[in-house]
């Protein structure tokens, strides 16, 4: 307004009002994660959403050391390293009263005692446990050594006690889950035999029906859930069924919130392919693989998307391609040829290869491969599926704005003196000034394309709706680099 109206004396004045002139620049979707998960059996926690503050320790203490949750909360907010940078969330979940058992493994020390000094390496969930024995050492002492070399690391997912001369390992939550601990040794104390039991009877799922329903309002981008994939959801449904009907739900045309979910996996080919194939319609569900790692799963999957979201959080248009720095990756054996990657990727299924002593992401995609899909279908990866939310995201900017909420709508061809009325060409320009943005961070190639097709328009028969058409062509992403070398003998 400046200065009043009803101003008389001689005066100036300049009045600063800040005014978006950028309409349709595209501006990028804020990335978040929502962790789905158990805490520990000893702890008593609420089961209310909960906004990390950026430290793993505060999710320890709240959920217990060395639970499904702080144990992913690590890979999110570690002590040294890049760590997350965008808004993570817990929805906890609790097991059941009854039916729930904790998965338990068992170390076995046998013999009368050491003929020399030796040591030994246990993987327990891939952490290393090292134990030292000097020469006459007994098996009770060993025993008791390697009980108290578990038991001294907090952050680790079990504990050891002594039971019936064996070392007992166990896990500190109840369920299933527990079962996926990996045991393993290397190493050897001369005059000693030690044997290891894996990590079995765990039982019991825990229902993740409550926890969706606390997503809320706010856009998360990505969940990711610490069960097993292979699972089911309770005792009831499929829990990959559960997570699809509520992820298909957050794309619902008056939503408007799509979302995806990461599960974490260790399996090898045949395994996950027979899950993953036989969903051929999932676009929700997809999983962060390093095959035969002796890793908890979940935390693959939690160290694969600090690397996925701060991705997409920077440059959603760039595919993933981060290694899984700190985590062990299978043997070499383990690891997959070219061709079984490749057929992996057809049946809906992701990869990793090899880097140096760990696991790089390689095909980050969703187990969407329909009949009839062809070769490249439409929701088949990942960062794709982060594009179009992209896209939805900046068209919600626009129709959302307030300068678009209620404002009188008239044809284009109709002179207006209200300051607040809009035409169908005025969306016209501001979906133009995005598309050329979208191209501009190639989130979309062939502008020219969608601007040659948009189409805004008043509704024939309400008019109080506009409709519109904006259609796009999404960017490609270099996956396959081929080259052909040509070479002869010179001859003089």
């Amino acid at each position: 307004m400046g200065v009043s109206k009803s101003a008389v004396s001689r005066v100036t004045g300049i009045e600063v009002t800040p005014k978006n002139f950028n309409t349709g620049n595209a501006a990028m979707l804020p990335q978040r994660l929502v962790i789905i998960g158990q805490g520990n059996d000893d702890v008593v926690y609420s089961l209310d959403k909960y906004e990390c503050d950026g430290s793993a320790v505060s999710v320890a203490e709240r959920y217990g050391y060395g639970s499904p949750l702080h144990l992913a909360a690590k890979q999110l907010f570690p002590s040294a390293g890049a760590m997350a940078t965008f808004p993570v969330s817990i929805i906890p979940v609790k097991k059941d009263d009854s039916g729930f058992t904790a998965a338990s493994g068992s170390i076995t020390v046998t013999g009368t005692a050491a003929t020399a000094a030796g040591n030994m390496v246990f993987s327990v969930g891939g952490l290393d446990v090292q134990v030292a024995a000097a020469k006459g050492a007994t098996p009770a002492q060993v025993m008791n050594d390697i009980i108290a070399a578990v038991n001294a690391e907090q952050d680790r997912c079990v504990t050891a006690s002594l039971v019936s001369s064996s070392v007992k390992l166990t896990s500190r939550w109840s369920g299933a889950l527990g079962n996926r601990i990996s045991l393993s040794m290397s190493g050897d104390i001369p005059g000693l035999t030690v044997a290891v039991t894996a990590f079995a009877s765990g039982a019991g799922v825990p229902s993740v029906d409550a926890a969706l329903t606390k997503v809320g309002e706010v856009w998360e981008t990505f969940i990711l859930d610490t069960f097993d994939y292979k699972g089911t959801n309770g005792s009831a449904s499929s829990l990959l069924d559960v997570y699809q009907t509520f992820g298909e739900g957050r794309w619902d045309v008056l939503v408007k919130k799509g979302l995806l979910v990461a599960h974490g996996s260790t399996d090898n080919y045949a395994t996950r392919t027979a899950v993953t194939d036989a969903r051929p319609g999932d676009r929700i569900n997809f999983l962060i693989e390093s095959v035969g790692s002796p890793e908890l799963p979940f935390v693959v999957a939690a160290r694969g998307l600090l690397d996925i979201l701060t991705t997409a959080d920077k440059n959603p248009a760039q595919n993933y391609k981060g290694t899984l720095t700190g985590l062990k990756r299978g043997d070499d054996a383990a690891q997959e040829s070219y061709l079984v990657r490749n057929q992996s990727v057809q049946k809906g299924a992701s990869t990793n290869i090899p880097n140096g002593s760990v696991a790089e992401l390689n095909d980050i995609v969703t187990f969407y491969h329909p009949a009839g899909g062809g070769k490249y279908p439409a929701w088949r990866y990942v960062v794709d599926i982060v594009k179009l939310m992209n896209i939805v995201y900046n068209l919600r900017l626009i129709t959302e704005s307030d300068e678009v909420k209620g404002a009188p709508l008239v044809p284009d061809g109709q002179v207006t003196s209200n300051p607040t009325a809009v035409q169908p060409k005025m969306f016209k320009t501001w979906f133009a000034n995005l598309a050329d943005s979208l191209g501009q961070n190639a989130l979309i190639s062939d502008v020219d394309f969608t601007l040659d097709n948009l189409e805004v328009s008043i509704d024939g028969e309400n008019p109080k709706r506009i409709n519109y058409v904006f259609p796009v062509k999404l960017s490609g992403n270099v996956e396959v680099v081929s080259g052909d070398v040509y070479f002869g003998q010179y001859v003089a």
